[in-house]
C-alpha cells in the first residue's frame, strides 16, 4: 500500500539511506532543519555531560568506586525535575513563547558547565549535586519545548518521521557523546576538557535555534482565576481519561525505573560487572549502544507502520529485555558491544511510538500541557529507580547481583503491554492504511493547519 512506501522512492538495487535520510529532513522545511540542527548540537553536549558528571565523581572518589549511592544521588537529582519541574513546565510552556526558553535553557546550562570546568579540582559531591540539579530542570524545559513545537512546524501525517530524525539524532549523539568525554577523560587525566565542550556545545545550540523563528502561539482558553495546578491537573486528566496515553505512560515508567539505574550507575557498571579497565573502554560501551540506537531510530518508522505502534512498542521492549539481560553475564569485549547496541535497538523502537501516541491524543491547547505531563510521569521513576537500585548495590558484592535482576522488569513489562490496548488498538488498522486520524481525538485533535506555540521530549522509555 501507498503507506507503507519508504519516505522517497529509490532505485530497488540502489542502496539510498542516507539519501532518503538527507531528503526527508529538508522536505520537512527550513525552519524544522534550524530546529532539528540546534537540538541536535544541544543533545550532543547532554550526552558528553552523560559520562563527564559521573567520571567527575569517580575523579572526586579518587578513581576507585566506594560508593554506588554517591553517582545514584547525582543522577537522580539531574532527572528528578522531569517531574518537578515538568509537570508544571507543560503549563508554563503553554502560556509562552517556545523558542526563547530553548535558548535561554541552552545558555543557562552552558553557564554551569563553564564553572564545573573552571573549579574541577576544588569541588565536593554537593556542589555536582546542585549543578546536576539546575542542569536536569533547563534540560526539562528545553525537551518539553522541543517535543511540543514539532507539531507546530511539519504536517501531521509527518509526525512519525520528524520524531525520528530527533531521536536518530539523539542515538547518535549517545553513540559520540560519551565516547568524545570518555576519550578527553582517559587523554587529559580528568574530566575538565569534557565539561569545558558541554559549555560550548550549547552556546552553539543557543545560536542555531534563532533560525527556526518566531512560533505562532495559540493560548489555552482560560478564565484569569486558572492556576498553573489547576491546567496541569486538566492535563493530567486528560492523560487518565484517554486509555492508549494512560497505558503508555505507564508503559513508560515501568522501563526507566530500570533505565535509571543502569544510566545513574553506568560507570560501576562497567567496571564492576563488565570488567573495564579505562574511561575509554567505558565510553567505547556507550558508543556502541548510541550506535544500537541510532540503527533503531533510523529503522523505526518502518517498523511501526508493519506492526503499528503498539506492536511495535511491546516488540522493542522485549528485545531490549532480553538483550539485556544476556549482557549482564559478560565481560568487556565485542559480545556485550554487540548485547549493549541491541538493547538500544530496541528502546529506539520504544521511544517513537511513545511520542506520536502522545502527540496525536493530546486535544487542542492541551499540547504542551498533555506531552510534557505524560513525559514528566513517565520520567519520574528514572531518579527512583536510580535511588533504589544504588542503594540495593551500594557494595561491590551487592551491585552485580541487583544489575542481572532489573531487566527482568523489562520483560514483565513488555508481557503486561501484550494485554492492553497498547498491543490490540493503537490506531489499529487505520493507522497502516495511512488514515493517521486518531479516532478518540478527532473532535477536538490538533488540526493539521492551526499553529501552536507549545513544546514537549524524546527519550526517551529513555526517551
Amino acid at each position: 500500500m501507498e503507506s507503507n512506501k519508504p519516505w522517497t522512492q529509490c532505485h530497488p538495487k540502489v542502496s539510498c539511506g542516507a539519501v532518503n535520510f538527507v531528503r526527508s529532513l529538508r522536505s520537512l522545511g527550513p525552519r524544522y532543519m534550524a530546529l532539528w540542527i540546534g537540538q541536535t548540537i544541544s543533545q550532543f553536549g547532554t550526552f558528553v555531560a552523560f559520562i563527564t558528571i559521573p567520571l567527575l565523581v569517580l575523579y572526586i572518589q579518587k578513581g576507585v568506586v566506594s560508593h554506588t549511592i554517591d553517582f545514584s544521588l547525582a543522577y537522580a537529582l539531574e532527572t528528578a525535575p522531569t517531574l518537578l519541574v515538568g509537570l508544571m513546565g507543560g503549563v508554563f510552556l503553554d502560556r509562552i513563547q517556545l523558542r526563547p526558553v530553548m535558548v535561554a535553557t541552552d545558555l543557562l546550562r552552558a553557564c554551569a558547565f563553564f564553572y564545573l570546568a573552571a573549579g574541577v579540582d576544588d569541588f565536593g559531591v554537593a556542589t555536582i549535586f546542585v549543578i546536576a540539579f539546575i542542569v536536569g530542570s533547563m534540560t526539562t524545559l528545553f525537551d518539553g519545548a522541543l517535543f511540543a513545537m514539532i507539531p507546530v512546524l511539519v504536517p501531521k501525517e509527518r509526525l512519525s518521521d520528524a520524531n525520528s530524525f530527533v531521536t536518530a539524532s539523539i542515538q547518535a549523539n549517545f553513540a559520540l557523546g560519551p565516547l568524545v568525554g570518555g576519550l578527553l577523560a582517559y587523554l587529559f587525566d580528568g574530566p575538565a576538557v569534557g565539561l569545558f565542550i558541554n559549555g560550548v556545545t550549547f552556546v552553539i545550540s543557543a545560536f542555531m535555534l534563532t533560525y527556526v523563528g518566531r512560533v505562532a502561539h495559540a493560548p489555552a482558553a482560560r478564565d484569569d482565576t486558572s492556576t498553573f495546578v489547576s491546567e496541569f491537573l486538566a492535563g493530567v486528566r486528560h492523560i487518565w481519561r484517554e486509555p492508549r496515553l494512560r497505558v503508555s505512560t505507564l508503559a513508560a515508567a515501568i522501563p526507566n525505573f530500570v533505565i535509571g539505574f543502569l544510566e545513574a550507575t553506568f560507570v560501576v557498571l562497567a567496571q564492576l560487572v563488565l570488567s573495564t579497565e579505562s574511561e575509554a573502554e567505558i565510553g567505547v560501551l556507550l558508543f556502541f549502544m548510541g550506535v544500537g540506537g541510532l540503527i533503531g531510530a533510523l529503522y523505526a518508522p518502518r517498523i511501526t507502520r508493519l506492526l503499528g505502534l503498539g506492536r511495535a512498542m511491546v516488540s522493542g521492549l522485549t528485545i531490549a529485555g532480553l538483550a539485556l539481560l544476556v549482557a549482564m553475564f559478560t565481560s568487556y569485549g565485542p559480545v556485550p558491544m554487540a548485547l549493549l547496541a541491541v538493547f538500544m535497538v530496541g528502546i529506539s523502537i520504544i521511544n517513537i511510538p511513545l511520542a506520536t501516541i502522545r502527540q496525536y491524543y493530546a486535544g487542542e491547547g492541551m499540547l504542551g500541557r498533555v506531552v510534557t505531563a505524560a513525559r514528566a510521569l513517565g520520567w519520574a521513576t528514572l531518579p527512583v529507580g536510580a535511588l533504589i537500585g544504588g542503594w540495593l548495590g551500594d557494595t561491590p558484592e551487592t551491585y552485580p547481583w541487583v544489575a542481572r535482576t532489573f531487566p527482568l522488569i523489562l520483560l514483565g513489562c513488555a508481557l503486561w503491554l501484550f494485554t492492553t490496548v497498547i498491543w490490540t488498538d493503537t490506531f489499529g488498522p487505520d493507522y497502516r492504511r495511512g488514515n493517521h486520524e486518531a479516532p478518540a481525538t478527532r473532535p477536538g485533535r490538533v488540526s493539521g493547519d492551526r499553529r501552536f506555540d507549545i513544546d514537549s521530549p524524546a527519550d526517551e522509555a529513555g526517551a
